[in-house]
C-alpha cells in the first residue's frame, strides 16, 4: 500500500477490524458493485497485512464469508479471527462453532459472538457451550452483538463474564455511549460497527431517499463541519467511531483495496478530529427508525 506506515497509521490499525460481510454478500446501502472476486477479496487482504491490520470480523451468516476466509487461511494465517452464530441448546452452538471452525480451516479463533442478545438470554444452554469452547482453548474471548444499550446494562447487572461485545455507533448513533466505559471497565472488548451507518452518513444531503430526508439538515451541519475542519467526511466518521471512550475497535466494512486504503488515511486526522468530537457529539440521533437499520424501508 502507498499509505506510508506512519505512528498515527499504527495506533489507527489497531483499533480497527475488517469486517469481511462484504466478501460474502452485496451489503450496505450505497452497494452498487456487488459481491467482489475471490481475486478482489484475495487482494484486499493482502493490502490489510501490509497496513498492519491483524483482525478479521465475520459470521455464519455472511454468506460464503467464512468459506472464502477459510479458503485464504494458510497464506493469510497473520489474522486472528472473530465469527458470529446464533445462540440456542447447547448442542446446537457447540455444532455451529465446530461447522465456523471447519469453514474457517481454523483451530483456535480470536472471539465468537452471539448474533443477537434476546436469543442468548433466553436459553441458558447458549452461554454454557461458549464458556465450555473459551475453557477448551478454541475461543479466546465470548460475547454478544448488541442493538440496545439495555442489554448492555442487563449483562453488566447479571454479572455475566463475557469479554467481548460489538455494537452500533456512529456520529448519528450514539445510544450507548454512557454504557461504553463501563464496560470496558468491567474487562469487556468493545467492538463498534456501523461507523457510517451502511453509507448512510456518506450520502448527499440533497439526494437522500423520502425516508431519510429529515435527517438533511444534521448531514449537510455535519459536512459542513467536517469540511471547516479540513477533514475528509469517512475519516472524521472512522475516527469519531474508533477513538470513543470504551471503544477498543471499530469494524470497517471494505470491498476493494481503494476502499481500504480510503478507509486508512483518517489516521493522519486523529487530532484534528478529536477537536472536533464535542461537536459532532451533538449531532446525536433520537430517533431509532432513522439509526437502526432494521427498521429502514426495504431497498427498492
Amino acid at each position: 500500500m502507498s499509505t506510508a506506515a506512519t505512528p498515527e497509521l499504527q495506533a489507527l490499525t489497531q483499533r480497527l477490524a475488517l469486517g469481511t460481510a462484504q466478501f460474502g454478500l452485496a451489503y450496505g446501502i450505497n452497494n452498487h458493485g456487488g459481491q467482489p472476486t475471490a481475486a478482489a477479496v484475495a487482494e484486499v487482504l493482502a493490502a490489510a497485512t501490509a497496513a498492519g491490520l491483524t483482525l478479521l470480523d465475520t459470521a455464519a451468516a455472511y454468506g460464503n464469508s467464512e468459506v472464502r476466509l477459510g479458503e485464504l487461511a494458510g497464506k493469510y494465517s497473520i489474522f486472528s479471527i472473530i465469527t458470529k452464530i446464533p445462540a440456542g441448546p447447547a448442542a446446537q452452538v457447540t455444532q455451529h462453532l465446530a461447522a465456523s471452525l471447519a469453514r474457517l480451516r481454523r483451530q483456535r479463533l480470536y472471539g465468537v459472538l452471539f448474533h443477537a442478545f434476546g436469543p442468548m438470554q433466553a436459553e441458558p444452554g447458549a452461554w454454557s457451550a461458549l464458556r465450555a469452547a473459551r475453557a477448551a482453548g478454541q475461543v479466546g474471548r465470548i460475547g454478544v452483538s448488541l442493538y440496545h444499550p439495555h442489554e448492555a446494562e442487563w449483562l453488566l447487572a447479571e454479572g455475566w463474564d463475557i469479554n467481548l461485545v460489538q455494537v452500533p455507533y456512529s456520529v448519528l448513533d450514539q445510544r450507548f455511549a454512557a454504557v461504553l466505559p463501563r464496560l470496558a471497565a468491567q474487562g469487556v472488548e468493545v467492538h463498534v460497527r456501523s461507523a457510517f451507518l451502511q453509507g448512510l452518513l456518506l450520502r448527499d444531503p440533497t439526494d437522500l431517499p423520502e425516508f431519510f430526508r429529515p435527517l438533511a439538515p444534521k448531514l449537510t451541519q455535519l459536512r459542513a463541519l467536517t469540511a471547516a475542519a479540513g477533514v475528509p467526511l469517512p475519516a472524521a466518521l472512522l475516527l469519531f467511531a474508533a477513538y470513543a471512550p470504551g471503544v477498543a475497535r471499530a469494524v470497517i466494512g471494505v470491498d476493494s483495496v481503494e476502499n481500504l486504503r480510503e478507509n486508512l488515511t483518517a489516521a493522519a486526522y486523529a487530532h484534528a478530529v478529536e477537536a472536533l468530537r464535542p461537536a459532532l457529539t451533538g449531532l446525536a440521533e433520537t430517533t431509532d427508525t432513522f439509526i437502526l437499520p432494521y427498521a429502514w424501508p426495504p431497498r427498492p
